[in-house]
């Protein structure tokens, strides 16, 4: 299961929480800085959602993993895409997920070819051609998660994101 988890009292900075709960456990921080550069929202997209304060981060990591989701339900059996979650001034990082006949092979990844401030949604895939990025493994894990599983985990993800704690 995969499932994102937002710090309450994050500042932009190691505020989102990735955690795998498949062994061995794994979990990561990143950055919301970029996020909404990712999404293409804009701050006046933002104003005309009149968002409560602290509500802005919930609805940026309830769209990233609807786009995560719509993405990973597009991989064919023996296929795989990048899921990314970590977007630095430096480099980015994410999942790799290539989809078995057992569920989806994945693994921790990131490279440095691509930036955090450089990418959106609608090019990530040609930003990644484009660049020949190879990615690196960040782990030398690699998990087989079970294709209900991992759709349960990022459903509780927005789930919980969506309550008004």
């Amino acid at each position: 299961m995969i499932r994102v988890i937002i710090d309450k009292l994050g500042s932009g900075h190691s505020d989102i929480f990735l955690k795998i709960d498949a062994m061995p456990d794994y979990s990561a921080t990143a950055d919301s800085y970029y996020l909404f550069d990712f999404l293409e929202i804009s701050d006046s997209d933002i104003e005309e959602l009149n968002l409560k304060e602290g509500e802005a981060l919930k609805y940026g990591t309830i769209e990233l993993l609807q786009y995560w989701v719509e993405r990973i339900r597009k991989i064919a059996k023996g296929q795989q895409t990048f899921i990314p979650f970590d977007l630095w001034d430096e480099y980015v990082g994410g999942l790799l997920l290539k989809r078995t006949k057992l569920g989806f092979r994945t693994k921790r990844v990131y490279t440095d070819k691509i930036q955090g401030y450089s990418i959106g949604k609608s090019n990530l895939d040609k930003q990644i051609a484009d660049n020949s990025v190879h990615f690196i493994e960040e782990e030398q894990t690699e998990w087989l998660i079970d294709e209900d599983a991992l759709f349960n985990g990022l459903d509780w993800s927005i789930k919980e994101l969506t309550n008004k704690n």
